[in-house]
């Protein structure tokens, strides 16, 4: 009898570890003046090229979505300061955010193949981020490197990963 509770609780005991989410921040930290919650996290989207990654971004109560995209070849557009990000999230919400600045281009050099990267920062509500927290990103539509908008229909994979890094903004 004794064995068996204890293969019980063993059996438990693993199953909530390996059902346990791990956070992997870019940055976990806490203000040292004011104690407020400094995290990002990264989550891949799309790739190799055109690649895209997601941020989260909290900062005490603010809150921010990154994005950074890239693609082959020169390019010299910018995108410019409040163009428009517009995402679906799974309980069908649509969150729309402008971008805090312009983003201009990086052209880098990947094995003599020339990339153009882009890294455009969104404000955002807690409230946007706790329903991507909620149910994920399904849909995103973005000023693209090319001044148009792109739109990427999220794989179900990725909508959990997006869900569960948004969870991990509020750990």
């Amino acid at each position: 009898m004794k064995f068996k509770s204890l293969a019980s609780i063993a059996f438990l005991l693993l199953a909530f570890a390996s059902n346990a989410q791990i956070c992997k921040y870019v940055i976990n930290d806490k203000d040292p003046l004011t104690d407020d919650i400094i995290r990002t996290v990264k989550t891949r989207l799309t790739g190799p090229t055109p690649y895209y990654y997601f941020f989260y971004i909290r900062n005490g109560s603010d809150y921010k979505f990154g994005v950074e995209v890239g693609d082959y070849g020169e390019l010299e557009n910018s995108i410019p300061k409040d163009s428009e990000l517009i995402m679906r999230a799974g309980n069908g919400e649509v969150i729309r955010m402008s971008a805090i600045e312009s983003a201009s281009p990086q052209i880098i050099t990947d094995f003599g193949t020339k990339i153009t990267r882009y890294e455009v920062t969104y404000q955002m509500t807690e409230e946007n981020m706790m329903a991507i927290a909620e149910s994920g990103i399904v849909f995103i539509r973005i000023k693209d490197m090319k001044n148009s908008f792109s739109d990427q229909e999220i794989p179900a994979a990725v909508v959990q990963i997006s869900k569960e890094n948004a969870e991990c903004i509020f750990k």
